[in-house]
């Protein structure tokens, strides 16, 4: 699960409980979670600092955070010098209050740098224990692949898993608003594949469109008509997840999950949620298969591109 904004210290902490006793045991944060909020920076890696803590339970959980994102106000400039993801990944560091951590993701890529560039640096780091695994958040399949075979010839760690915008409907969404954003393409969807390298994708559950479609009209929030999913295509999209739901007796959610974990290679979708019931949904859909047909009917509808 991520580790974002919306709750207080004390929603955060009994969210976080919750997920525990569910045996939950993976966090993803990043170095700028809720900096888009006035006041506190790094308010998300400093809430889970606080929650381990306060737990005394910092065994128990692999934990994932993210360095390398530009600047707020001047996301077109990167952040890319070894001084700069240094200072990133050693500021995750105070924050939290660890000694390491378990996976380091760059969040953005830096295409004017080569890929040599940040496997060194990278592994300087796993030489120095103060992470444990990296991975790659928004690289194109060719930088995936270059990065990873650099690694290999070199003799050194290579990436544990890529982070791509990925969901079921998120080629038929209304464009994101952020810069340097990758989707898992057909390419990137070969190369892991080919590697057996996990993914690990945001947005995993296109923010609860498909679930939300499946309410009557009058119970579906104020703003549903504005959500970025809901488009033409994703309403068709839509129609047919709630039919294998009911096919199948499971959630809208449990096939929005499925579509991703029905794949060749390892797959860890990033989950969402505000309150404990969104949780315990989450977790009854662990491990849900779909059927060869009913995974190309939902490539299909989608326009995914990996079918």
């Amino acid at each position: 699960m991520p580790l974002g904004a919306p709750l207080d210290q004390a929603g955060s902490f009994a969210l976080l409980d919750h997920f525990a006793e569910l045996g939950g045991n993976f966090i993803d944060t990043a170095r700028m979670y809720s900096d888009w909020i006035p006041g506190e920076k790094s308010r998300s890696e400093r809430v889970l600092g606080d929650w381990l803590r306060a737990r005394s339970n910092r065994d128990r959980f692999v934990i994932a955070t993210k360095g390398m994102h530009p600047d707020l106000s001047t996301v077109h400039i990167p952040r890319s010098s070894a001084a700069e993801i240094r200072a990133d990944l050693e500021g995750s560091l105070r924050t939290l209050r660890v000694d390491v951590v378990d996976l380091y993701w760059l969040h953005r890529d830096d295409p004017a740098r080569p890929v040599e560039h940040f496997v060194d640096v990278l592994n300087a780091f796993v030489r120095e224990g103060k992470i444990r695994a990296f991975g790659l958040s928004n690289w194109t399949a060719e930088r995936l692949r270059a990065a990873h075979a650099y690694a290999r010839a070199s003799g050194q760690q290579t990436l544990a898993a890529s982070q791509p915008f990925w969901c079921l409907g998120n080629r038929q969404s209304k464009p994101p608003p952020f810069h340097g954003l990758a989707w898992l393409d057909r390419a990137a969807h070969a190369f892991h594949v080919e590697t057996g390298i996990a993914v690990i994708p945001y947005t995993a559950q296109a923010k609860g469109y498909f679930t939300k479609a499946q309410l009557p009209p009058e119970q579906r929030p104020r703003d549903f008509a504005e959500h970025e999913f809901n488009t033409p295509p994703n309403q068709a999209l839509a129609r047919i997840v709630g039919e294998l739901a009911r096919a199948r007796g499971v959630t809208a959610n449990a096939i929005v999950l499925g579509f991703l974990w029905t794949r060749a290679f390892p797959v860890v979708p990033i989950v969402g949620a505000s309150r404990p019931r969104q949780l315990d949904d989450n977790f009854a859909a662990i491990g849900f298969r779909l059927s060869a047909e009913e995974m190309r009917t939902l490539e299909a509808a989608s326009a995914s591109g990996l079918g």
